[in-house]
């Protein structure tokens, strides 16, 4: 009898080692972002993953194409790579959507560049470039400023906080990009009115 229960319990402590053991291996992943924040730790967000459930990555594919058909004047022109069925990189632009201030407030116009991915059942939607409008005395634009987003010291202190004449436009920016991605999402279900325009 001493012997049969030196068995099972010799049996139980090696179950229990092995899912500790098993558990430390292979700790839980923490799920990738799905909304833009600007935070002290990461500044704005590397890039979120929406998930899709039963989408395949081509229905994926098609419809962000035609979003961006339907939601840019010269699609043609702002779409600046692509591989069917992989992934999508384009331009667009934003009015006054670049604000700081100094004493006085200062707005210029703001163009980004996006690269969305797709597999089945989810898409990823990655900010690859922000710029600023560089303007003359007369309000044209005669160039384009990068803005580093990513521990940028024009934009973010040393310990990650947005400086003081930037507070505002940094989660604005954040914002837009997230309002951007909501469109997406909305026309890929057919739930804004883009996409209920096919509906007749």
């Amino acid at each position: 009898m001493k012997r049969k229960n030196y068995a099972f319990y010799t049996l139980l402590f090696l179950a229990f080692s092995n899912n500790v053991f098993s558990q430390e291996a292979n700790p839980k992943e923490t799920p990738p972002p799905t909304e833009f924040i600007v935070n002290s730790e990461q500044q704005l967000t590397d890039f979120i993953v929406i998930p899709c459930e039963g989408k395949a990555r081509e229905e994926l594919y098609k419809k962000i194409v035609e979003w961006i058909n339907k939601t840019y004047n010269k699609p043609n022109e702002v779409i600046k790579a692509q591989v069917e069925n992989d992934y999508i990189r384009f331009q667009g632009l934003e009015s006054k959507g670049y604000c700081r201030k100094p004493m006085v407030l200062i707005c210029e116009d703001i163009r980004y560049e996006i690269e969305i991915s797709v597999k089945d059942g989810k898409y990823k939607f990655d900010v690859v470039k922000l710029e600023s409008a560089e303007t003359n005395k007369y309000g044209n634009i005669i160039g384009w400023s990068e803005i580093t987003f990513k521990k940028g010291w024009m934009n973010f202190k040393s310990n990650g906080e947005v400086r003081d004449q930037y507070k505002d436009t940094m989660p604005k920016i954040a914002r837009y990009i997230n309002s951007l991605n909501q469109s997406l999402h909305d026309y890929i279900y057919n739930q804004n009115q883009t996409a209920k325009q096919n509906d007749w």
